[in-house]
């Protein structure tokens, strides 16, 4: 019985392949991609987005699952009051070490640096030398009076005094719109604020484009924010928790600042 099913199931694959003039070898090929196909699509589906979920001292957090250039790939992010918000820097550290050195809740890795590792561009606050503003077609996100603002480059002044800041770019979303962005993929770490007046950290750990990036910072069933800046990626991308090591994305070298939730 058995040997008779696989002579029909031959003799039918066999007469497809010859009705659309297709080899054989070929036919087969074609259902392999396609069962490949099919059950990627299956387990991306079974990997549901995490809804916001209470981790410790005010901060929430979630995971969400995105395809991008035919790969899957996570996003952690975090969000919490805009007074609980810090830049930490004047050092060189991993995620996991600045965790410890800081005492924060939540850190991820901060803005660009040059190739001796010195940050550019403005840096403020509590917790690390203030550094001057680059006028560069960026972005500052800065808080102050626990309220937090992303302003551009032009339109920040150091006079705002603000209590935390720090400047990168570009900026991915202005006033709930995604801004136009070049056709770059990275592993991706960006900061914005949601419509509730929360500051919002995540970092992804595969690679996404910007515009993808972008447009997920958006959505409300995305990160939901009205305005988002990116920050420095690729091998810099990196995450540490507290008390929750499943949900740290290791880096490729250390960096020499964080934003951090205390």
């Amino acid at each position: 019985m058995r040997g008779t099913l696989t002579r029909l199931s031959r003799s039918l694959a066999a007469s497809i392949a010859a009705l659309f003039h297709i080899p054989m070898r070929r036919f087969f090929l074609f259902l392999l991609a396609g069962a490949a196909c099919f059950w990627g699509a299956y387990h991306l589906q079974s990997r549901a987005d995490s809804p916001w979920q209470p981790l410790q001292n005010g901060v929430q957090s979630r995971t969400l699952h995105l395809r991008s250039r035919f790969s899957a790939v996570s996003v952690r992010a975090f969000r919490a009051p805009a007074s609980s918000f810090r830049v930490a820097g004047n050092d060189t550290l991993s995620a996991a070490q600045w965790l410890k050195k800081t005492r924060a809740r939540v850190v991820v890795n901060g803005g660009y640096f040059d190739g001796t590792g010195h940050p550019m561009g403005l840096r403020a606050g509590k917790n690390t030398p203030t550094l001057k503003l680059r006028r560069a077609d960026w972005g500052v996100f800065w808080v102050k009076n626990g309220v937090a603002h992303l302003s551009h480059t032009r339109d920040f002044s150091p006079s705002l005094a603000p209590d935390e800041a720090i400047q990168c770019g570009p900026r991915l979303v202005v006033n709930g719109q995604v801004t136009q962005l070049k056709a770059q993929w990275a592993r991706r770490t960006g900061v914005g604020v949601d419509r509730e007046g929360r500051v919002v950290l995540a970092v992804s750990d595969g690679d996404l484009s910007l515009d993808e990036w972008a447009r997920l910072w958006a959505s409300p069933a995305g990160l939901g924010c009205t305005d988002a800046l990116n920050m420095d990626g690729g091998p810099s991308t990196q995450l540490a928790v507290r008390g929750q090591s499943d949900l740290d994305v290791a880096g490729g070298w250390p960096v020499p600042d964080v934003l951090a939730f205390k």
